[in-house]
């Protein structure tokens, strides 16, 4: 395999987790030495087992349209009209997060979160993912000692480790994630004051420059 000088951060860390599962280390293990969430290894490994090393060079950092041929596509209509179970799921419906473990497993491509929605909608099957549920709207003042443990730890790693086809966070960025993990809508100004109470106001880049 080649070395992995030029290559960015994100695909540079994927083949080094590559690596160590391909010796043998745990899941956990290689999650925590090369800082990504321990379900992202986890599919790297069903990827490893399915396709060997090449299948996780291949992937993509970002979503993009043009990699899905109409074979593809018509792969993804035939996925979403069978049971997740067949894939591994405990449920028998789907969601997003579903169809973007099985899509990078089948193509070793990884979408948006954003992407995945568009692309049920595109192929009329929206009504087979499972609903989103309502954001919840909560004082400031709720986060308790683990959720802040988590927003520390991704804001440490890139915003594609939670979805998000972006390089930078941004307020808007870790409002998105922190809303998807929880569930929670928070205002602008308190995702500023916790990214600040984290010591780590300086990761948000400033979208209106």
């Amino acid at each position: 395999m080649s070395s992995n000088s030029g290559l960015k951060p994100i695909a540079a860390k994927r083949l080094q987790a590559a690596k160590l599962l391909e010796r043998g280390w745990p899941v956990d293990s290689v999650a925590e030495a090369v800082g990504m969430n321990v379900r992202t290894v986890r599919d790297y490994k069903a990827m490893l087992d399915a396709g060997g090393i090449e299948k996780i060079e291949r992937i993509s950092v970002g979503g993009r349209k043009s990699v899905l041929d109409e074979k593809a596509r018509a792969w993804i209509v035939k996925t979403l009209k069978g049971s997740p179970r067949l894939h591994g799921f405990e449920t028998d419906r789907w969601s997003n997060p579903k169809l973007l473990t099985v899509i990078e497993r089948e193509f070793g491509i990884r979408f948006s979160d954003v992407y995945i929605r568009k692309l049920t909608i595109d192929l009329g099957l929206i009504d087979r993912m499972q609903p989103r549920k309502a954001p919840i709207r909560r004082a400031p003042g709720t986060i308790d000692a683990a959720a802040l443990a988590w927003i520390a730890s991704a804001l440490r790693q890139s915003p594609r480790e939670q979805g998000i086809d972006a390089d930078h966070w941004s307020n808007g960025r870790l409002r998105a994630a922190i809303e998807t993990k929880f569930g929670v809508r928070y205002s602008r100004f308190y995702i500023w004051h916790l990214a600040t109470g984290l010591g780590l106001s300086h990761v948000l880049i400033n979208m209106r420059k």
